[in-house]
């Protein structure tokens, strides 16, 4: 065994050498890895006892009777109210659907409703101050409003800001009594925008 390692390590300046640089190695790499200390700490959060926005259905569009081969308005209305929290100090997206396209083509070739984010006086509250079209084709609209258009605590409206819808001829609604659907279904999310 000895014949073996005075063969690896050869003569004594090589042995010495190789045992100087395992040393080394060992005492560096001991100071790498203890040559630092750490200590722990914690944010202060406080829980709060609601969520960021609140979104109630106030459904006050006028109902309306939809005869075959029709063309007919769509009245203005609340669809939903959003009331952000008293203290969220962050901006807001609305998302608006029409969720039940798939029914509703069984008995319209057109629904078109002007949907908008206003207060109650009608003032819009998005950035970009418009409104927008919710349509068999389009089925969901998108609204970012800051947290400068408004008021934390204070109810602000989905509204429907008139439409025009258009019916299939009775002569093919008859064919199709069973399916399909005569009422838009439409849901409100709001997200969180930005930080």
């Amino acid at each position: 065994m000895k014949n073996i390692i005075s063969g690896i390590l050869g003569n004594t300046l090589r042995r010495y050498l190789i045992m100087a640089l395992a040393g080394t190695l060992a005492v560096t790499s001991g100071m790498f890895a203890y040559a630092y200390t750490t200590t722990t700490t914690n944010l202060s959060v406080t829980g709060a006892s609601s969520s960021f926005a609140d979104v109630t259905a106030n459904m006050t569009v006028p109902s309306f009777t939809a005869f075959g081969g029709y063309r007919g308005a769509i009245s203005a209305g609340n669809l939903f109210n959003i009331t952000p929290a008293a203290s969220y100090p962050g901006d807001l997206e609305i998302n608006v659907y029409l969720n039940n396209i798939d029914d509703l083509s069984y008995k319209y070739g057109m629904i078109l409703m002007n949907i908008k984010i206003a207060d109650n006086a009608g003032n819009f509250l998005d950035a970009e101050g418009i409104t927008k079209p919710l349509t068999l084709q389009n089925g969901v609209v998108s609204f970012v409003s800051t947290s400068s258009n408004f008021t934390a605590g204070t109810d602000f409206y989905v509204q429907v800001d008139g439409g025009v819808y258009r019916a299939f001829p009775w002569a093919y609604l008859s064919g199709v009594t069973g399916s399909g659907a005569w009422a838009p279904s439409i849901t409100c999310e709001v997200l969180q925008a930005g930080l």
